[in-house]
């Protein structure tokens, strides 16, 4: 009969306490790595959440001064139709009026329209005076009310034309008196009744200023 040595018995015994002092282990550090892991995904949450503030809080930033640099130009541009003293014209497109000053007097206003959308605001010049011929048709009527499209006249149309592109013109006087702006799709032009615009004509050079806001 043979008996195990007693280092035949100990090597079991110290594989379990070994294999249990793993098990205690994994169960002690399993809910710490868990519970570790769990602070790591908040605190990229939280990261991510203050990611997103500050990119929000840099868009309203770049709003904001944007804002400003536009309520600036508009100020600049008021001033410089104060202070000019030579002949200029200056355009208030929110309340549609055009008018020719100097030196802070106003000489001639008139209503107006923006068609095309808005110009731009700010100071700009004219660039270019140019005069072109159309065709006006004008429908009538006969005894018997039967419309009869008349023969073509030609008329002479003249446009200012400023900085941004935008034009200048005379054209119906009961479209001008409307005023506002129409955003349909078009070249940008500002409509003043003929009358209004054959009066102030003369006074328009290449190179004169416009404030507009």
């Amino acid at each position: 009969m043979t008996t195990d040595s007693p280092d035949s018995i100990a090597r079991p015994i110290v594989g379990f306490a070994i294999t249990g002092l793993l098990i205690v282990a994994a169960a002690v550090a399993i809910p710490k790595l868990r519970a570790e892991t769990e602070a790591l995904k908040q605190e990229a949450i939280a990261l991510r959440a203050t990611q997103a503030t500050g990119v929000q809080a840099l868009d309203s930033l770049r709003t904001a001064t944007a804002a400003s640099q536009a309520m600036l130009a508009l100020e600049q541009a008021r001033a410089t139709a104060r202070d000019e003293p030579k002949l200029h014209l200056v355009i208030a497109v929110d309340s549609g009026t055009v008018a020719l000053v100097r030196d802070g007097i106003t000489l001639r206003t008139m209503p107006a329209r923006f068609r095309g959308g808005a110009p731009s605001r700010g100071q700009q010049t004219i660039t270019k005076i140019a005069e072109s011929v159309v065709a006006a048709t004008a429908p009538t009527v006969d005894s018997l009310g039967n419309t009869i499209t008349a023969a073509a006249k030609e008329m002479k149309v003249e446009r200012v034309t400023f900085t941004d592109g935008t034009t200048l013109e005379g054209g119906d006087a009961a479209a001008a008196l409307l005023g506002g702006v129409e955003v349909a799709p078009g070249p940008r032009m500002i409509l003043v009744s003929r009358r209004d615009f054959a009066a102030i004509r003369p006074n328009l050079v290449r190179g004169m200023k416009a404030v507009l806001f």
